[in-house]
């Protein structure tokens, strides 16, 4: 028995209408706005959200809290510290360079 690709995906939603549930449902119930725009002889609605607000809601919730990275950290493979690990932004060596020692490189 073949699965469609959502299947293996294992999401939590099935629909867009189910996903729009799920993220209306989150803290702070950041409502969506919206644009009209026309192009060429079509004309197209875009939904959003205000970035900000988003990202105060996100730093502003207790269950966030656990998730978020404030300073940058340094990952090695060996004991002399030759062999850098880069997984996620915070331990990028740009992330370093700005926060820790306050340089313009990279």
């Amino acid at each position: 028995m073949k699965f469609k690709l959502i299947d293996k995906l294992g999401l939590s939603y099935h629909t867009p209408n189910e996903l729009n549930s799920i993220v209306n449902g989150l803290h702070g119930r950041l409502s969506f706005q919206f644009e009209d725009f026309d192009i060429g002889n079509e004309s197209l609605r875009c939904h959003f959200r205000d970035i900000v607000c988003c990202i105060r809601a996100i730093y502003g919730d207790p269950e966030f809290a656990q998730d978020l990275v404030f300073t940058p950290e340094r990952h090695y493979l060996d004991h002399e510290r030759t062999q850098c690990v880069y997984s996620e932004m915070h331990t990028s060596d740009w992330w370093w360079s700005k926060q820790v020692h306050n340089t313009n490189s990279v």
